[in-house]
């Protein structure tokens, strides 16, 4: 068996995301390995932002500008939530990416070396069915490596 030396934890701000952190967080202490956090700016979701504000004020949707302020502000609120989690004993990294989420979180893990995937049974929409039947469903299918699914009790 291959030894984890880091740990990929896909955040996406749902209520998972404190316990997907939790536990990576537990897990790299108790092994001494790395948690990389990955969050994904959804492109679907910034293509729905810009229609809406297109449709009010035409062609002033400057969508590089939302994208680089979003990731700013997500890798605050990430840097925030690992701190809340007691994570600054542990070796992190922060890594917030753009696009279709499963495709940028197995792009994360490969670039990163994962060795361990780290995700929740359902995402921000609270469906069970929806996230395990896109995002959820793809990672397992499609990770190279164990995927460890966390659920709230």
């Amino acid at each position: 068996m291959k030894q984890i030396k880091k740990i990929v934890a896909a955040l996406d701000f749902s209520t998972y995301s404190q316990d997907i952190l939790e536990h990576s967080l537990s897990l790299a202490k108790g092994i001494s390995a790395q948690v990389i956090i990955v969050n994904v700016i959804n492109r679907k979701s910034v293509d729905a932002a810009r229609q809406a504000f297109n449709a009010e004020h035409p062609n002033s949707f400057l969508p590089d500008k939302y994208i680089g302020d979003d990731k700013e502000r997500r890798k605050r609120m990430l840097g925030d939530l690992l701190a809340e989690c007691g994570g600054k004993e542990t070796d992190t990294k922060i890594i917030v990416r753009y696009g279709i989420p499963f495709e940028e979180i197995l792009t994360a893990l490969d670039e990163e070396d994962g060795d361990l995937l780290v995700i929740g049974q359902k995402g921000r929409t609270n469906l069970p069915e929806f996230l395990f039947g896109t995002t959820a469903e793809k990672l397992f299918r499609h990770s190279p490596v164990p995927v460890f699914s966390i659920r709230k009790e």
